[in-house]
């Protein structure tokens, strides 16, 4: 999924993305886990966890917490399905470049967090789900698997889903 395509099939040739259009790829992959789940997917309420994986609880205002960047950003989605909770993060990222690569190592401390917390909570029902579609980002899924296996627990494997819209469609609901 390259930038024509997205201007194609989800933007629909309109303006180039950014400022009011900036939403137009997470609302796209908002709906497209909607139909894989036959659920809806609501925002999460900022929440949001701390680097450490020690806390996972709504944080609307960072910068008004008293260490502000322990805090990760929100995540975009959040559902109930079959007596476990799904924490949604929607990532797009369709060329390289300098804010792809940030974004790409935001990415790494995330999952980290996310290893962190369900290492640290093995009785918690969470799940993660992690859909990162565009064509920069899944060169790289297969790295950000490796270090989701060479970290998390066993008692714990299988409830972090890093891969893109396609992979989540063939493996749900056994993801």
């Amino acid at each position: 999924m390259d930038r024509a395509w997205i201007n194609r099939y989800i933007n629909l040739g309109g303006a180039r993305l950014g400022g009011g259009n900036t939403t137009l790829l997470e609302r796209w992959q908002r709906c497209v886990l909607e139909d894989i789940v036959g659920c809806c997917v609501a925002k999460s309420g900022s929440l949001r966890l701390s680097d450490d994986g020690a806390s996972l609880r709504r944080v609307t205002r960072p910068n008004n917490e008293p260490v502000p960047f322990i805090w990760s950003e929100d995540f975009d989605g959040l559902f109930n399905f079959q007596e476990r909770r799904y924490l949604v993060n929607f990532k797009f990222p369709n060329s390289t470049g300098g804010n792809q690569s940030r974004t790409a190592k935001l990415l790494y401390h995330f999952f980290m967090a996310q290893i962190r917390y369900l290492n640290a909570n093995p009785e918690c029902t969470d799940v993660f789900l992690n859909i990162l579609d565009g064509d920069h980002i899944y060169e790289i899924i297969p790295s950000y698997l490796n270090v989701l296996n060479q970290n998390l627990n066993a008692g714990v494997c299988g409830r972090i889903f890093i891969g893109d819209s396609y992979t989540l469609n063939q493996q749900w609901p056994i993801v």
